[in-house]
């Protein structure tokens, strides 16, 4: 079977690699944050929103992914 994507697709995969690098940049600033203070990360709800964004843009590009690529199969 070949694997359909398509171009709505693939822009959800540069935002989903765009939103990857910055939650991994956030929490290695977090990282570092605790380092240096016992006090809460000052940009933790920003990590919330990203992990947030993150989780609906990956639901949103599964169901296109099933949409496009499962109904072949049922044929």
């Amino acid at each position: 079977m070949t694997e359909i994507i398509t171009s709505e697709m693939e822009e959800i995969r540069r935002l989903i690699v765009a939103t990857v690098a910055k939650r991994n940049a956030l929490k290695t600033e977090m990282a570092q944050w605790y380092e240096a203070h016992s006090k809460r990360f000052e940009r933790t709800n920003e990590l919330i929103t990203v992990d947030s964004t993150l989780s609906e843009l990956d639901s949103h590009y599964k169901r296109l992914w099933d949409y496009h690529n499962t109904k072949s199969i049922a044929s």
